[in-house]
């Protein structure tokens, strides 16, 4: 059974090299360009178009790529849904977010300054003390992402609503997420300690385990 893993809003497949190397069978979809006013709906179509459906298979997002995951689902059911770091409703979202669902983000700002303040906070409260390939990496994620995708991305979050509220996704959430707090988080399947919104790079071997055991692998 094919494994296919959704990245993060600025992020690629170097944000899944620990699971790459673990898990069998697994596959990153990587980022297409939107096209001009795409609903998240349309855009987890075409990104569905890299899965091979005559298998069963397995989705595994984090953050933007944990709702294009469930989207994605609305049209192709997989096995199995798993989400990282991410949400499953907007009610999931911190409050000042919210706000934003109404007074989208302006667009006179470039969606690369969107990222690398998101990146400034990650590396100011969760990255200043790990190791010097893990700000590596996620700087050259950085400067490799499309602003017009960032933006994009970003406006996708803030304004999103679960098409299936009663959908299923098993959800990997760290209790030190400060861009998503875990106190807002509903029906939680595994709570990785000191796991922040960047813990897929930080606590690989933690995620691995809680995938492990949702996916039935030893």
């Amino acid at each position: 059974m094919n494994i296919y893993l959704i990245p993060g809003l600025g992020g690629d497949k170097r944000m899944y090299e620990g699971q790459l190397a673990k898990f069998p069978h697994t596959k990153v979809l990587e980022f297409i360009d939107p096209l001009p006013n795409e609903s998240i709906s349309s855009y987890a179509y075409r990104l569905a178009e890299g899965i091979d459906k005559n298998e069963e298979f397995i989705l595994v997002g984090v953050s933007l790529g944990g709702i294009l995951a469930q989207e994605i689902a609305v049209h192709y059911p997989p096995k199995k849904t798993i989400i990282i770091s991410s949400v499953k409703s907007s009610k999931e979202l911190p409050k000042w977010m919210r706000f934003f669902k109404y007074f989208p983000l302006p667009k006179l700002i470039p969606g690369s300054l969107y990222l690398w303040m998101f990146m400034l906070s990650m590396w100011v409260k969760t990255l200043g003390s790990k190791s010097n390939h893990i700000l590596a990496n996620l700087k050259n994620m950085a400067r490799d992402a499309k602003p017009k995708f960032v933006y994009w991305g970003a406006n996708q979050v803030l304004k999103w609503e679960n098409p299936i509220p009663s959908f299923k996704a098993y959800h990997i959430h760290g209790n030190k997420d400060y861009l998503f707090p875990i106190g807002r988080i509903q029906n939680l399947g595994t709570e990785v300690e000191g796991g922040t919104h960047a813990m897929i790079l930080t606590h690989v071997l933690q995620i691995n385990e809680a995938l492990a055991k949702e996916l039935n692998i030893a």
